[in-house]
This record gives C-alpha cells, sequence and structure tokens, in this order.
C-alpha cells in the first residue's frame, strides 16, 4: 500500500498527537485528498501491534459505509478487527460489538451530534481520530467539544499544484428570475425558495448546463425541486435519504459506470461521495454555511487523467463565501462564518466580464484571460471619496487664502456675507480680535 507523502505526514503528525497526551486529534485533509486510504493504513497498522487490538472505522451514511470497505479491500487491508460502521446504529448498543482499541470517525464535523458522543462517552480511555476537510459544525462552531488537537494537512491549492485534485473553473451564471431568500434558523428558508423555483424558469436555466458528456451532481434546496429536476430534464436521476437502500445503491453504481449523467439530491450525495470522474457540481442550494458550501462544491475536484472540472453555483455561494479551494483558517474553538451574507459581488471574489469565470479576490486583471475588468461599485465608491476629500482640501485652503487677505472688518464682514453665514457680522469680529490680540 503505497502513501502519499502527505498522507504520511498526516499519519506521523497524528502518532505524535498521541504521543504527547493528546487523546482525540481531529485530521484534516481536503475533500478528495485520501483521508479514508490515508487511515485505513493506520488501522491496519494499529491492528498488527497487538493480536487484541480492535479499530472501530465509523461513518455516517451506507453510501459511504461501501466506500470504505471498498478501500479496505482494494488495499488488501484485512477487516478481520476492524468495524466498519455507521455511527447512527453502533451508537444504539456500543456494548454489544468487540470493545475498540482505537475509534476513527469519517467525516466528524458532526461529532458533536448526540450519536456521537454516545459512542465516545462510552469508551473515554480510547484514542479517538476524527477525520475531515472541515473542522467545525455546519454553524461553523469549532469541535472543541470532542477533538482536544488539530492536525493540519496540506491546502487544497497544494493538491492541485502537485495534480492530488483537478483544477477547475467556476461560474456564477445568473438566474432568468429574480428570487428573494428569507432566514430560516441559521441559514435560509430552503422550503420557500424551492416554492420560488418551481414557479420560475428554473429548469431551462438549469438545462442550459447540463451536459451528457460530463457526470454532474446537482445540489438542491429541497427533494421537492430535486423531484421536479428529474421529472423536467431528461439524464437527470434524483434520489435521497428515502430511497430503499438497494436503489440508492443500484443509483449510485450506474452514475459511476456512465449509465447516468446527472445525479439530483439534497445533502446525500454530499460528504465523502467518491466519484473520480465526476466532473461537474452544479448549485442550486444557497447557504450561509461555509462547511456546506466546501463539502458540496468540492465534489467533482477529485482527479483523473485529462480532467478539468467545473462549478455552477447559481445562486451565488462563492460571493458569500468565495472560492470552496481558498486556504482557510481552522481553529477548534473559534468559529467559520459566512464573510459576506448579502452575497454582494466583487468583495470576495470577482467574476471576468469577458470569459465569465470567478476567481479570488478583487484583481482588475482576469488570470484566466488577462481581460482588465471595470472598476467595481465600491472601486468607484472610493474614487469618488478620495476626489471629494481633494476638492474640499482645496476649497479650505481658498478659504484660508481668501481671509488672510482681507485688511479690514468691512471686508471680513463681506466675506462673511458671500459665504452666507448665519451672523457675518459676528464672525467676522471674531477672526478680526483674533488678529488684534497676536
Amino acid at each position: 500500500m503505497q502513501l502519499r507523502d502527505y498522507q504520511i505526514e498526516s499519519i506521523n503528525a497524528t502518532r505524535n498527537e498521541f504521543r504527547t497526551g493528546k487523546k482525540s486529534p481531529c485530521v484534516v485533509l481536503p475533500c478528495g485528498g485520501g483521508k479514508t486510504v490515508c487511515f485505513a493504513f493506520m488501522a491496519d497498522q494499529h491492528i498488527k501491534i497487538k493480536p487484541d487490538n480492535s479499530v472501530w472505522f465509523l461513518v455516517h451514511r451506507r453510501e459511504l459505509i461501501d466506500q470504505t470497505e471498498r478501500t479496505f479491500r482494494d488495499f488488501g487491508i484485512p477487516t478481520e478487527r476492524v468495524l466498519i460502521g455507521m455511527v447512527q446504529t453502533v451508537s444504539r448498543d456500543p456494548g454489544k460489538y468487540q470493545r475498540p482499541t482505537l475509534i476513527i470517525f469519517d467525516e466528524c464535523h458532526h461529532a458533536t451530534a448526540k450519536t456521537w458522543t454516545r459512542i465516545i462517552n462510552a469508551f473515554p480511555d480510547v484514542p479517538v481520530v476524527g477525520l475531515t476537510a472541515t473542522p467545525a459544525r455546519t454553524d461553523g462552531t469549532g469541535l472543541g467539544a470532542v477533538f482536544d488537537s488539530l492536525v493540519l494537512g496540506p491546502s487544497a491549492e497544494e493538491l492541485m499544484e502537485k495534480g492530488y485534485l483537478c483544477k477547475y473553473d467556476y461560474y456564477a451564471p445568473k438566474t432568468t428570475d429574480i428570487f428573494a431568500l428569507k432566514n430560516r434558523g441559521a441559514d435560509y428558508d430552503m422550503q420557500d425558495l424551492s416554492e420560488q423555483f418551481m414557479k420560475s424558469r428554473i429548469y431551462g436555466d438549469v438545462k442550459k448546463y447540463l451536459d451528457p458528456r460530463r457526470k454532474t451532481i446537482i445540489y438542491c434546496p429541497s427533494i421537492e425541486l430535486s423531484k421536479q429536476l428529474a421529472a423536467q430534464l431528461p439524464g437527470v436521476v434524483h434520489f435521497d435519504g428515502n430511497t430503499p437502500d438497494k436503489q440508492r445503491a443500484e443509483i449510485v453504481r450506474r452514475f459511476r459506470d456512465g449509465e447516468i449523467s446527472a445525479l439530483s439530491s439534497v445533502d446525500l450525495i454530499g460528504e465523502g461521495f467518491d466519484v473520480p470522474d465526476c466532473d461537474a457540481v452544479l448549485l442550486l442550494r444557497p447557504t450561509k454555511s461555509t462547511i456546506l458550501y466546501i463539502q458540496q462544491s468540492m465534489r467533482c475536484l477529485r482527479p483523473a487523467p485529462g480532467k478539468r472540472a467545473v462549478i455552477y453555483d447559481m445562486v451565488g455561494n462563492c460571493f458569500r463565501h468565495g472560492l470552496p479551494t481558498e486556504t482557510r483558517e481552522w481553529s477548534l474553538t473559534g468559529r467559520m462564518p459566512c464573510k459576506n451574507e448579502s452575497a454582494e459581488p466583487d468583495i470576495l471574489v470577482r467574476q471576468c466580464k469577458n470569459c465569465l469565470r470567478v476567481y479570488s479576490g478583487t484583481g482588475r486583471i482576469c488570470p484566466y484571460c488577462g481581460e482588465e475588468q471595470p472598476k467595481t461599485r465600491r472601486e468607484i465608491e472610493q474614487d469618488e471619496k478620495v476626489e471629494l476629500e481633494r476638492i474640499e482640501k482645496i476649497e479650505r485652503r481658498d478659504k484660508r487664502r481668501e481671509q488672510g487677505r482681507a485688511e479690514t472688518l468691512e471686508e471680513l464682514i463681506a466675506i462673511g456675507r458671500s459665504r452666507g453665514y448665519k451672523n457675518p457680522v459676528f464672525w467676522a469680529r471674531m477672526v478680526y480680535n483674533s488678529r488684534t490680540k497676536k
């Protein structure tokens, strides 16, 4: 089993955390960085240390069990002493399984939920490793209540440069109709938005960006809209948490094999969903959650020969959070907020007026096509402010000079009247008297 350099470094850094007394490190690797492979290796090494060692490798979705089992199988890792299971199932009765000597949680940004903490609390002396690309809850809160250290791997941009993630083009096309977003709890009201979408021309907007030659994942704000897209658009297949397990597995298989070109869902095909040749994501779900945004938009970045992915953001999430692969400052105790909740353009990212691709920052020159961009509204306002300050400075200087040239009280009174002062005589006497005192 051959690991990449950064995967070996992540394992070594995790072991070092245990050596220094930490009991529950959270390991961060970007979406598509190979977390499962990395820590399947660690699980294999752990069970080889002692004959009674046992590892629990726990996930939160049925599809992730299948993927994890396939990873262990493909790399020839025996699973006699490895429990690959779902958090929801194991948490019902942790004592019925062989006691673990190491617990590994995949997609551990959910670990503050009761089902997860029930397992942790059942084995307080057992070391825990959490794996995630986004070490914070969906609302942006850190995971310090569960994990005691953070092991940061390489950034997504570093993995792209080395070819471990594929490069991509990001577009933020506007929909034909304008939609109003209402707040509901910590995010937007998805039901209300879905109803607006279903009364609009959104189906035609989506169809423009579907290419049967590209495997595309569509993220919708509701199950109802996802079903409607599948009904209205050829080649689109919907599935959700209520889809029977066998049918879900068959849909995923057909998508992997290229029999289905587009999958539509809400969040079932988000975290951990591994299809290396999925090369397009279409976002129809606006969110204030940077965590959800990263998990969904980066689904298409797993590398494949000759692949360049594309992301179509039809709800302006890039304007709220920046590009998904940007380097972020993670913390177990801090919070990852939505940086630009209004989604006002040209603050975090900019969309080229020529090639239409979105790029980080607000530089005037597009890094893709080299086209110079017009000034943003803020840049125009700043220029106007600077010019106004310059004019005001000149006016103040000219007033001082005019006032200095006036030699008599009568001349000062005349200046005061020309300026429209309410009491020019009083003002003139104050100025004149201040001179005589000197």
